[in-house]
């Protein structure tokens, strides 16, 4: 179904906020998730919300089925739109005058014509989407319907050589300083940087699950790992900074307003000057936890209990 208005509770009704991407400064897109007893069995919808519109104008959104534990990013190459994958490489798209599916990412075929395994995850930079999956699988969006691969000759980038080792499980997270400077982490310890051409395995002191990543404003590399400990890093030079036992790890790590924040379903937190604490917001802000995403001067903060944007000075109640 495609749709628009303004009566967001309609939007809603019988769905939760599984993930966020933000387009423009007043452009929010959400990816709900029905609430039904298996949530990889329900309906799947993509909402844009653009604030500043006219009341009757502010909501677009589109319901689809069989998009199984999906993913959404948003991209300004080639186009504007927010961009949901699905575990098993299903692609729908909203923005850019399209609301609408489009090929899947090849997978599960011959070895030559795979370009991911499976979706574990999204990040955009330099305002392209990637995606990373299972066996150190990575690939881009470089076009409407079109994604390439970034380990096409694997000869830098060895697939995990068996269950059970450090590298086993592939990548779950990726972010990146640039095109040319990206980095890939997953399994236990397992962490990549990628200069554009070629990989480079990164030397970290653990064998921690990896569980998210930031590339950030301080040149350093944080990766969010099991328990909710955190390393920090670049290139072969690590510490972890921070070392703890909660019940999730980070689901996403950002860098805004001259801190890393971290969020799970289960609150906020800041790292400044490597020291890890929950975030000083109030308590209806850190009632949204759950995904964070960055993007055009504004961070947005969204989860099951509602979505907030911060501009760096102030809060501002969306859902």
């Amino acid at each position: 179904m495609t749709a628009s208005g303004n009566d967001i509770d309609e939007v809603l009704a019988g769905f939760f906020v599984y993930d966020c991407a933000i387009r423009s400064c007043d452009c929010f897109s959400f990816l709900l998730l029905e609430s039904v007893g298996d949530a990889a069995s329900g309906d799947q919808r993509l909402m844009n919300i653009f604030i500043n519109r006219p009341i009757e104008e502010r909501l677009a959104w589109d319901t689809y089925s069989g998009f199984d534990l999906p993913k959404i990013a948003a991209s300004s190459q080639p186009k504007n739109q927010a961009v949901m994958v699905s575990m098993s490489c299903d692609v729908a798209v909203i923005g850019g005058g399209k609301r609408d599916t489009e090929d899947p990412i090849p997978n599960g075929g011959p070895p030559e014509t795979e370009v991911l395994r499976a979706c574990c995850n999204l990040a955009t930079i330099d305002g392209t989407i990637y995606a990373v999956g299972p066996r150190r699988s990575v690939c881009k969006r470089v076009d409407e319907g079109k994604w390439e691969s970034l380990v096409g000759d694997r000869s830098s980038l060895p697939k995990p050589t068996s269950v059970g080792a450090s590298s086993d499980g592939g990548f779950h997270a990726i972010a990146g300083f640039s095109a040319s400077d990206i980095y890939c982490v997953g399994g236990k310890g397992d962490a990549w940087r990628y200069d554009g051409q070629r990989w480079y395995q990164c030397v970290v002191p653990t064998n921690m699950y990896f569980r998210s990543v930031c590339c950030a404003g301080d040149g350093y590399v944080y990766i969010g790992m099991q328990s909710g400990s955190v390393m920090r890093g670049r290139e072969d030079s690590w510490e972890i900074i921070h070392r703890d036992e909660m019940t999730l790890p980070f689901k996403d790590m950002v860098w805004f307003d001259g801190k890393v924040w971290c969020t799970s379903d289960y609150g906020l937190w800041v790292i400044e000057n490597g020291k890890l604490k929950e975030a000083d917001v109030p308590p209806e802000v850190k009632a949204c936890s759950g995904n964070l995403s960055v993007g055009d001067g504004v961070m947005l903060l969204a989860g099951m209990y509602g979505a907030t944007v911060y501009d760096g000075h102030e809060w501002r109640r969306i859902i």
